[in-house]
């Protein structure tokens, strides 16, 4: 049967697996540059040379962010890195590298792993569940980092003064601040909605209810958990590694 349409050539192409698929997709399109940048962008999704070098990248950064930060490690680290735990982080980073859209996204994996391996006070525990942290990482989006640092941001010193953020008229109390840089942001105000929602469905944030004298129609309040707080920590540790500061 004759194909007359361009995606339905590209279909036919994707599923024979041809090994010279730019080029042929190249064909299809002519000058057409949009189906050009299509093509580029598929071979570079399923090429497998590209998808070992992001994952051998997420390792080498998780290396040499262990090695960078050496002098912080507890003495039993070599015996840390045996536990089951480690195994899943390291399988999920793979992964995720393996699928990350670039080196750049791999990289900030492994460096995340690192940190997470060996987290401090309070939140020694999470080292069980780094894998979870690993896999959450890689999902989220621009708009959700952006939100759940602006959650962070505007709810730091009710954070400070209720550490297990039980009350939730502390952050009540700042939800116009909340609104304000929102608004500086230029988030608006339907997406602070859907990204607390969004943030919610990971275990990042939590809506908090407004005494009812204090709530606008539509408005919803959204604060970080104490998971969303120590994954942005990890976030921050890999966008600014100790590696390539030394």
């Amino acid at each position: 049967m004759a194909i007359d349409s361009a995606t339905d050539k590209i279909r036919e192409i994707i599923g024979e697996e041809d090994d010279e698929l730019l080029g042929a997709l190249t064909q299809v399109g002519g000058v057409f540059q949009p189906i050009v940048a299509v093509a580029a962008t598929v071979k570079a999704v399923v090429d497998g040379a590209d998808r070992h070098h992001r994952v051998c990248s997420s390792i080498r950064a998780l290396c040499n962010e262990l090695d960078a930060i050496r002098e912080q490690l507890p003495q039993d680290a070599t015996d840390v890195l045996k536990r089951p735990w480690f195994r899943r982080a390291m399988q999920v980073m793979m992964e995720e590298a393996a699928g990350s859209e670039d080196e750049s996204k791999a990289r900030q994996l492994g460096v995340a792993v690192a940190h997470g391996c060996f987290p401090a006070g309070d939140n020694g525990h999470r080292q069980e569940d780094l894998a979870s942290y690993i896999h959450d990482l890689a999902r989220l989006g621009t708009d959700d980092v952006q939100m759940l640092k602006l959650l962070r941001d505007v709810y730091r010193e009710p954070i400070r003064t209720t550490p297990n953020m039980h009350d939730p008229s502390y952050f009540t109390e700042h939800f116009s601040e909340f609104k304000k840089m929102a608004s500086e942001l230029k988030i608006h105000p339907d997406d602070c909605v859907a990204l607390g929602a969004r943030l919610s469905g990971f275990g990042l944030a939590y809506e908090v209810m407004f005494n009812s004298s204090r709530q606008s129609p539509g408005e919803h309040c959204f604060r970080p958990t104490r998971r969303g707080v120590y994954l942005l920590s990890l976030l921050e540790a890999s966008e600014t590694p100790k590696a390539e500061q030394n």
